[in-house]
């Protein structure tokens, strides 16, 4: 969807029913989902022009051997969708769809805002277009069972609901990328790192919190950043992810302090420096020395008792 498709008035998807007059059978909006939301209608045969529309829509058919034409700016495309099939309508651009019977389908739209900071998440450039072309009646393995679990939580709901329409969001979300978009990006955003006063920032808030949990989110608010856009960075800057660079320091910290402080339990050094426990303290020493942090105390009080022996 081009920058330039926010310039028009687009329909939004409690709209459609103004251009595409049907009856409701299934409605999401109310329901508290965020960016993403499910509509069922059943139409008579209809010959419509539907403007651009807001966010990108996912037509789910319930009826079979139905001839669907879609006019573009050009031509008509047309073919025979069943249940299984769907449709998508993505581009921003005012189109004419025709059927020539009754027809059932359920919609489920997705915010462009939500597709957008997922291809950032998944590629390593911000992305400065992303386009998913128009497609009528074709066969997706993928929408139409992420799409049939929407209409259950939304028909029947349960514990965790909001989650589990939040991850489901997000797939469809991927698989769309994976499988439809067409993507330009953004030239020369993340061929350098961060200025030497971010560095300092992200540096020393680190440090200062490396005894507690750090998140991606609160380092990228420190300098301004998305998520996305820090981690590029961060990889320019230090050589590494910030996962990797955090762990290294609380490595370091922790040898420290296993030689230096002979006298504090381990597990209180492993909560100083930022590991979940002792047994995860453990197992990230084993895996980077071969040797649990009790080792290597002992290994380094023996040094010291060889020393003064000698």
């Amino acid at each position: 969807m081009s920058n330039n498709s926010f310039e028009k008035e687009l329909v939004k998807p409690e709209e459609v029913i103004l251009w595409v007059p049907g009856d409701l059978t299934i409605d999401s909006i109310g329901s508290g989902w965020e960016n993403i939301a499910m509509r069922g209608y059943t139409y008579n045969y209809l010959d419509v022009n539907i403007p651009a529309m807001r966010d990108y829509m996912i037509v789910n058919y319930k009826t079979d051997n139905l001839e669907m034409k879609r006019r573009g700016s050009n031509s008509w495309m047309s073919k025979h969708v069943n249940s299984g099939t769907v449709s998508l309508l993505t581009c921003g651009e005012d189109t004419r769809w025709a059927w020539n019977d009754d027809l059932e389908v359920v919609h489920v739209y997705i915010d462009h805002e939500t597709v957008s900071n997922m291809a950032n998440q998944v590629f390593d450039y911000d992305i400065a277009n992303i386009r998913i072309p128009d497609e009528v009646g074709i066969k997706d393995e993928i929408l139409p069972v992420l799409s049939s679990l929407l209409e259950q939580e939304l028909r029947s709901g349960g514990v965790g609901g909001n989650v589990f329409v939040e991850s489901i969001k997000n797939q469809i979300a991927l698989h769309l990328l994976r499988r439809y978009a067409k993507l330009e990006f953004k030239e020369g955003l993340c061929k350098t790192g961060f200025n030497q006063i971010q560095h300092k920032l992200l540096v020393d808030y680190i440090r200062e919190h490396i005894s507690e949990k750090i998140n991606l989110e609160d380092l990228a608010l420190l300098i301004g950043l998305s998520v996305p856009h820090l981690m590029r960075k961060f990889k320019v800057d230090f050589g590494t992810s910030p996962a990797a660079y955090i762990m290294a320091l609380r490595i370091q910290l922790a040898k420290k302090l296993l030689i230096s402080k002979k006298d504090i339990p381990i597990k209180v050094i492993a909560g100083e420096a930022g590991f979940f426990d002792q047994s995860h303290m453990n197992r990230v020493f084993h895996k980077f020395f071969r040797k649990t942090p009790a080792e290597i105390r002992q290994e380094q009080a023996q040094k010291i008792t060889q020393i003064q022996i000698d």
